[in-house]
């Protein structure tokens, strides 16, 4: 039996993964104080200069129910399976909005909440792309992608709190005092949730800790594949990438701008680290 893979746009693919896997994308929304926009419709360059220039915060919603259950519908009319893969629940409703919508489709559908997020939940949603290409079936693929989850480290990198500030998720006072000695923090997504891994002072101490988040990972496992996804200028991206081409050139690296809907949480400045490691 056929089965077609479905995931949301906070996931980082590039177009040709896309099209050669025919994943489908669900958008979520973002907007400016206005109506909400798919946000896999905007330019990620231009989604970033607006938001480092602008008071608010950008508003970003999750799809409505009704998108999955009409493209959930319209993929298993065939008599295909849906194997549908979205972003952590602990930072999004998206997951929930998909499960919602399985009940409610005519066909056979599956959803999991990748733990995960932007490039570290490509991991996954490629994985079982390429098995469902090769004739894999249900049990088996989410077998691989439960251990692809586990095998997978996300790290994000903050330059400042003022997003987070603006969302409510930290004081203001906090925000103020972290901005006035330049603090930076270092984030681990563990089971799907940020866990705060260090922090320092100056940009300096965001590639601090990577350098040791590597080189422990470097004693006992090696790394497949990886990612480095930032918001605002491209030179956000340039001393985390020259590190990891460093330590690890070989692994397969993709380096791009993360989507309005992650930009709009972590901030200008921020960047994460994804990595999928193999013993």
């Amino acid at each position: 039996m056929t089965i077609k893979i479905v995931t949301d746009s906070s996931v980082q693919l590039t177009a040709d993964e896309i099209e050669q896997y025919d994943i489908q994308i669900v958008p979520l929304l973002v907007g400016f104080g206005g109506e909400l926009t798919p946000d896999n419709t905007l330019s990620r360059a231009d989604f970033d200069r607006q938001m480092a220039n602008s008071e608010l915060l950008p508003t970003t919603s999750q799809p409505p129910i009704g998108s999955f259950v009409t493209l959930y519908d319209q993929l298993t009319a065939d008599g295909s399976q849906v194997l549908s893969i979205h972003i952590t629940e602990t930072l999004s409703g998206t997951v929930n909005a998909a499960r919602q919508a399985a009940q409610l489709a005519s066909g056979d559908v599956t959803v999991v909440d990748s733990k995960s997020a932007d490039r570290g939940m490509s991991f996954q949603v490629l994985t079982a792309a390429r098995m469902a290409h090769a004739g894999a079936d249900l049990a088996t693929i989410l077998a691989k992608i439960e251990v692809i989850r586990q095998q997978t480290h996300v790290y994000l990198f903050v330059d400042t709190l003022d997003n987070l500030v603006k969302g409510g998720r930290v004081p203001k006072i906090a925000g103020v005092v972290t901005n006035l000695i330049k603090l930076k923090f270092v984030f681990e997504l563990v089971d799907g949730r940020l866990k705060l891994y260090t922090r320092g002072r100056g940009k300096k101490a965001l590639i601090k800790a990577q350098t040791q988040i590597l080189n422990d990972l470097a004693d006992v496992t090696r790394v497949e594949a990886a990612g480095i996804s930032y918001v605002g200028d491209d030179d956000v991206a340039t001393a985390p990438r020259d590190l990891m081409m460093k330590v690890a050139p070989q692994t397969d690296l993709l380096v791009e701008r993360t989507s309005p809907i992650i930009a709009t949480h972590t901030g200008i400045g921020a960047y994460a680290l994804m990595l999928y490691v193999v013993d």
